[in-house]
């Protein structure tokens, strides 16, 4: 028997659990438009009923809550059927939220006005903790990362989608905070101006790369002591007890495959890119307590760029436009591939799955 004569009997039992619950609740603003349309859509449970609109609430002309109930309806649910649903609300979803087991609230943002292009502006720097770092903007809410929490981050995402300009929203907030920014930067020096030579540290060779890296390794050991030495557990106790200015040291490589690929490589170069390997390994892995922090953009960062020993200490990553694999390869699913458009640029989702808009940084 067609599966299509069932859904006769199903959508009369629909509208009549539909008409219950008006009754005993009361009439909400587009429940039956939505109703009927999440319907159409299939997304209905085992016994063929659908989430009812229980709370409509309008924020402003870009942006609606809606708060859901239905037995059969997790917030995985919702999650994994995003963009049938986005078709249905006609706008992008901002945020799903589960209230109880039975109830969802999802945040709806008008496409029109959604991702708009923003110039970066200093004021966007939260001048009253330097742990956190803006990334961009989201559709319900800025998009910040706690550097104390996590310390590195992986930038990655197929050309043009922007990772560069991410990058530098990333170090500039650093610059202006006194942190030490130095650059392993092996794409020849084009992406950053005569300013950024002057106010960070850029380095385009690979043994200069080394001898910066040993510094760096020596300093995480001499910090270490210190730490040791006044008993604290991390830069922010050892800033407050001490009375210390200790500054932040980023590292930030904007290709790193540029740097790390050791195809065709001689057995002195190979060796050298090993001792490269072992220091970048080291700031991953223990970096953070002492303000130690690596930035790390590419193309793609596969096992055969980065390390799993590096790659699993990148605690924050974003991807931007890219295809299933990259995406997967990135942020653990293909999310960046359904999410991003093609054609968007400056455009990233987070390990998360928040999809946000990077500024505009133009230095």
């Amino acid at each position: 028997m067609p599966a299509s004569l069932f859904a006769i009997p199903a959508t009369i039992a629909g509208v009549t659990v539909f008409i219950f619950i008006v009754y005993i609740n009361g009439y909400v603003k587009h429940s039956w438009k939505y109703f009927n349309d999440l319907f159409r859509a299939g997304f209905y449970n085992s016994a063929y009923e659908v989430p009812m609109l229980v709370k409509y609430q309008k924020v402003d002309n870009n942006r609606q809550i809606l708060t859901f109930e239905g037995v059969g309806f997790p917030r995985t649910i919702w999650e994994d059927h995003q963009q049938e649903l986005e078709g249905v609300f006609k706008g992008y979803i901002g945020q799903i939220r589960e209230i109880d087991r039975r109830s969802i609230e999802i945040v709806v943002v008008s496409s029109e006005n959604a991702f708009q292009k923003i110039l970066w502006d200093d004021s966007n720097i939260d001048w009253n903790n330097d742990a956190r770092i803006i990334l961009g903007k989201g559709l319900v809410e800025d998009i910040w990362v706690d550097i104390d929490k996590s310390p590195m981050i992986l930038i990655g995402g197929s050309t043009g989608s922007g990772k560069s300009v991410l990058l530098k929203t990333v170090l500039w907030q650093h610059i202006k905070r006194n942190n030490a920014v130095i650059i392993a930067d092996f794409k020849g020096g084009v992406d950053f101006s005569d300013g950024w030579h002057q106010l960070t540290e850029i380095i385009t060779d690979e043994e200069n790369l080394l001898t910066k890296l040993e510094e760096i390794a020596n300093e995480l050991e001499s910090r270490k002591q210190m730490f040791v030495t006044h008993k604290v557990k991390n830069i922010g106790e050892y800033r407050k007890n001490i009375s210390s200015d200790m500054q932040r040291i980023i590292f930030a490589c904007d290709e790193i495959a540029e740097l790390m690929d050791k195809t065709g490589a001689t057995k002195e170069r190979k060796a050298l890119l090993d001792e490269i390997e072992m220091h970048i390994s080291t700031i991953a892995r223990q970096g953070r307590a002492f303000g130690i922090h690596l930035v790390l953009a590419t193309q793609r960062p596969d096992a055969n760029i980065l390390s799993g020993q590096i790659k699993n200490n990148l605690d924050c990553r974003v991807c931007g436009k890219a295809d299933a694999t990259l995406s997967t390869i990135v942020v653990g699913d293909g999310k960046a591939h359904e999410a991003i458009p093609k054609d968007s640029q400056g455009r990233f989702i987070d390990q998360n799955g928040t999809v946000f808009q990077g500024f505009y940084f133009d230095y």
